[in-house]
């Protein structure tokens, strides 16, 4: 039993699919196939039913699922601890966030982990909920920052945290109490909201759907200050989570809630299914979580 045929047969079992597997694991899919073939040998039973549309476990095979990721764990966790010297305090941490999150959780978390743990190596990407899934996934980041709904075959979330989506608008354009505002009052406003790779668009048109609503978007943008810079020009509203709000120090705009069904993101931390989790990474997770609270989410 060889280390490398353990991680084809986790990834086959993962996916269902020899082919899939394949690919995440960037060999060959006839590789793939014969070297789960030789762990079936070495084992003297059939690990999967190979089937026209995918493949799946036989008895065998889930008996051994959890074993082997068990084993997959140790290993990775031993080569991680062996190449930081044992000493929890150095060692690397590669973090991913969203942009809708990065700007306002991240620089909490890691002045703090900086101070505990000068000698750890910090590496920070920032992209969109895809390739951060992806990237954990593939073991190129240790955790990531995202808002679900998101998904992933190989990668757990972990929620901890959600916060209120406030209606962005000009302080011209406001109502004059500026305590709320309804979904009626917007329903011929103009909206401008992020591209449709960003989950915040996709979770702001769900929003509006479930109501009924149609929005009459004017702009899509890549970056949420252009938006508000649109909002603070009275070019149309938006709708973005309630830390984005919290750190607008300017005065050309509003953040109001929805009178009625005020829409919530949950913030969550992204996970690779069945690693082992590194001190850095798990001190950065109690560090966010912690960002988190603090800046009100529930």
């Amino acid at each position: 039993m060889e280390m490398h045929q353990l991680r084809y047969f986790v990834a086959a079992a993962e996916f269902r699919s020899f082919s899939r597997a394949a690919r995440a694991c960037s060999v060959a899919q006839p590789s793939l196939s014969q070297q789960i073939r030789k762990l079936e040998d070495t084992l003297g039973v059939r690990l999967f039913d190979r089937l026209g549309h995918g493949a799946e476990l036989t008895e065998a095979g889930r008996a051994l699922l959890p074993r082997a990721r068990r084993i997959l764990a140790e290993a990775h966790e031993a080569e991680e601890r062996l190449r930081a010297g044992f000493d929890d305090e150095r060692g690397t941490l590669a973090i991913g966030a969203i942009p809708t999150i990065a700007p306002y959780v991240l620089p909490g978390v890691l002045e703090r982990l900086r101070k505990e743990r000068p000698a750890c190596e910090v590496s920070v990407r920032e992209d969109v909920t895809a390739r951060l899934l992806e990237s954990v996934a593939n073991h190129e980041l240790d955790v990531a920052l995202v808002s679900v709904p998101a998904e992933h075959p190989l990668v757990e979330l972990e929620v901890i945290g959600k916060e209120r989506l406030l209606v962005a608008m000009s302080r011209a354009d406001a109502p004059a109490d500026r305590t709320s505002v309804s979904l009626e009052a917007l329903r011929d406003a103009p909206v401008v909201v992020r591209h449709e790779m960003h989950c915040l668009s996709g979770q702001v048109e769900g929003f509006c759907a479930s109501r009924g609503v149609s929005p009459r978007i004017v702009c899509r943008g890549a970056q949420l200050q252009t938006l508000l810079s649109l909002v603070a020009l009275g070019m149309g509203v938006s709708m973005v989570p309630e830390m984005c709000a919290a750190a607008d120090t300017g005065s050309s705009r509003v953040y109001l809630p929805l009178s009625k069904g005020a829409p919530e993101r949950a913030i969550a931390l992204a996970w690779r299914r069945g690693r082992s989790r590194s001190s850095a990474a798990r001190r950065a997770a109690e560090l966010s979580r912690e960002v988190v609270a603090a800046r009100g989410g529930a």
